[in-house]
């Protein structure tokens, strides 16, 4: 085996290491593009409760759906109509006093939107959910004690 040999096969570890890199690279700025150009993966839910109750209380101050679905889970069985449905509901009542709240009852939490309407205390709430990620609202109902209170 002489210098040259040695220095071919040098040259041609070089070539497939340069080969396999590139592929790895390819592969990251693939999946990274694909994560990037999915809207869903930008803005759900919250990474706090806290920041997640801020997020409705804007949501119903604008009255804007898409502000409000982004509470929601990603999959969830809160859609676009939901949220424009219940943001049309929201908008037909005459209320005062309204507030969001994030509410606790052992290791429950549920954001809770709280007004006076007719002079009577209503309010419409969500439990707070972890999906592995963020803190996300449950579209079903929230069943907590006093929170309307």
């Amino acid at each position: 085996m002489t210098r040259s040999d040695v220095r071919k096969g040098s040259a041609r570890s070089r070539f497939w290491f340069g080969i396999l890199i590139t592929i790895v690279a390819g592969w990251l700025t693939f999946i990274s593009v694909q994560i990037y150009a999915n809207p869903d993966n930008f803005g759900r839910g919250a990474a706090s409760p806290e920041e997640l109750r801020g997020k409705v209380d804007e949501a119903l101050a604008a009255s804007d759906p898409e502000k409000l679905l982004a509470a929601f889970a990603r999959g969830a069985d809160a859609d676009g109509e939901y949220a424009k449905a219940y943001l049309d509901k929201w908008n037909a009542v005459e209320k005062s006093g309204t507030t969001v709240d994030l509410v606790r009852a052992g290791d429950a939490q549920a954001v809770v939107a709280r007004f006076t309407a007719g002079g009577t205390a209503l309010c419409s709430g969500w439990n707070i959910a972890w999906d592995g990620e963020r803190f996300v609202l449950d579209p079903a109902p929230a069943i907590l004690p006093s929170s309307c209170g």
